[in-house]
């Protein structure tokens, strides 16, 4: 029970090769039905509390013109398209394997819907479908991975943590536990590493690097929040490129630290923005049309809102980061 809802908190908060077998072998039914209770129990809230008024104009990319749209958009920004194409191929794996979901409904072109941001629905029928009935014996891939593949060229780190330090070893207090599972499997776990992913040693510890957990001894302000990223980057020489893309950071201060709960790509064109996201570890791939930055900004703000609302905890302190300065 420790390790599902050690695992299911960490991917809501964190927020392929096809497998021949008919079940992965880490996932029993007696996980599956204390997922699902962990997941009943942490659920229970009321629609009014969640706001969601507003209109979003997004894409799942489940049809082949939303493809070649987004890929033109990430390209034309001056994303190398090596990257682009292979979180596309991730994007496409994804919605392969997770069309049939009860929890939501994959979306083809770009729709314009009455919502400031998308409920995917619950995480056990998610979790069901993705290492259960598609037989998966390794974790998908979460926001900060995908954003982090297409910005890498954007980004210099002159002091890398050594592999020791990354902070994804404890499931106890790592934020970035999840994001070991993916990138070096889990062997007591019975996980593979996610099989599309081929980072070399370097672009890994530039990964850790860059997400690695701020502690903070107390509770931040957003101007404390933002000092102590700021120096804690300074120190590893993280420097940013200025194109018309850029990382888009999510921070929050859990307990002890402050972290990165969601990161996204954000593409400025001439007169209007594109976000590119995982929208979470078990849920879609998403590319979402703003008129402005304060629009992004609402919209990050209701998605994450929503997720924390969803499962009754509480977000506090936040920061947006453009790259290494506010949005």
């Amino acid at each position: 029970m420790k390790k599902i809802a050690c695992l299911f908190a960490s991917l809501i908060i964190l927020a392929c090769s096809a497998c021949g077998k008919a079940e992965a072998p880490y996932i029993s039914s007696e996980d599956i039905q204390e997922s699902r209770q962990t997941n009943e129990s942490v659920s229970n809230i009321q629609e009014a509390d969640v706001p969601l008024s507003g209109k979003l104009t997004y894409t799942n990319l489940d049809s082949q013109s939303s493809v070649e749209e987004v890929r033109s958009i990430l390209t034309k920004a001056g994303i190398q398209a090596i990257y682009v194409d292979t979180v596309l191929d991730w994007a496409a794996d994804y919605n392969n394997c997770m069309r049939g979901c009860p929890a939501f409904s994959l979306v083809g072109d770009f729709v314009t819907i009455d919502e400031a941001a998308v409920d995917y629905g619950e995480y056990y029928p998610m979790y069901t479908e993705w290492y259960k009935h598609n037989a998966r014996n390794y974790p998908d891939v979460l926001c900060r991975i995908a954003a982090f593949e297409l910005v890498q060229n954007n980004i210099s780190v002159n002091e890398v943590i050594t592999k020791d330090n990354f902070d994804c070893w404890d499931e106890n207090r790592a934020w970035l536990y999840t994001d070991g599972d993916i990138l070096f499997g889990r062997e007591a776990e019975a996980y593979e590493p996610y099989p599309m992913i081929d980072w070399s040693d370097d672009i890994i510890a530039s990964y850790f690097t860059l997400f690695d957990p701020i502690r903070a001894s107390e509770e931040y302000s957003e101007q404390e929040m933002l000092q102590a990223i700021q120096k804690k980057w300074s120190e590893h020489g993280i420097s940013f490129k200025e194109n018309n893309f850029s990382l888009i950071t999510f921070w929050t201060q859990s307990d002890d630290k402050i972290a990165v709960a969601h990161a996204a790509v954000l593409i400025e064109r001439n007169n209007d923005y594109l976000l590119f996201e995982k929208t979470n570890p078990l849920s879609p791939y998403a590319a979402s049309k703003f008129s402005s930055t304060d629009d992004v900004k609402q919209y990050l703000y209701n998605k994450m809102n929503l997720e924390y609302l969803k499962y009754d905890f509480q977000m506090g302190t936040y920061i947006i980061l453009e790259n290494d300065r506010l949005l």
